[in-house]
């Protein structure tokens, strides 16, 4: 499959959203390998990682099911998963997913599969239980949340 490339922009119109900004651009259309991206409450940080996610999947450069999203709140992951879905099922439709591919495999593809979005914390929980026997660590094992960590705190202090 060959790589056309859709840019932001083009992509952002394609899926009825608005214009993301030019400090979004750069981080939506940014080359693959780590990153750190400084960004205070409210400037966009979850529409961001929303749209770098459709555009990395329209471009071909990964399927949905290859991206892991992480976050630090509930609050945060569901919005995050909320907003991939929304614009994935709508590239799963929209024409611009054939000037990538033309034979229509990534709309069968993204329409198939989606993305894993967690907390930091239900992530390791799950890693924990799935390959813990490897460390070893018992598959049973639980995270202590930070509630339970406090009140385990204060009773060996106590």
């Amino acid at each position: 499959m060959t790589h056309a490339q859709i840019s932001p922009a083009e992509l952002a119109s394609a899926l009825g959203l608005p214009p993301p900004t030019d400090e979004q651009v750069a981080v939506i259309a940014a080359p693959l390998g780590p990153a750190l991206v400084v960004a205070g409450a409210g400037a966009g940080k979850t529409e961001t990682m929303a749209a770098r996610v459709v555009w990395l999947v329209a471009n071909g450069v990964l399927p949905p099911d290859q991206v892991l999203g992480l976050t630090f709140t509930r609050k945060a992951a569901q919005q995050l998963t909320s907003r991939i879905r929304l614009r994935l099922h709508r590239l799963a439709g929209a024409d611009v997913l054939l000037r990538v591919d033309p034979s229509g495999e990534l709309s069968a593809r993204v329409r198939a599969t989606e993305p894993e979005v967690s907390t930091y914390h239900a992530y390791a929980g799950r890693l924990l239980a799935e390959h813990g026997l490897r460390l070893p660590v018992e598959p049973s094992a639980i995270l202590l949340s930070e509630t339970a960590a406090w009140q385990l705190a204060h009773r060996v202090v106590s």
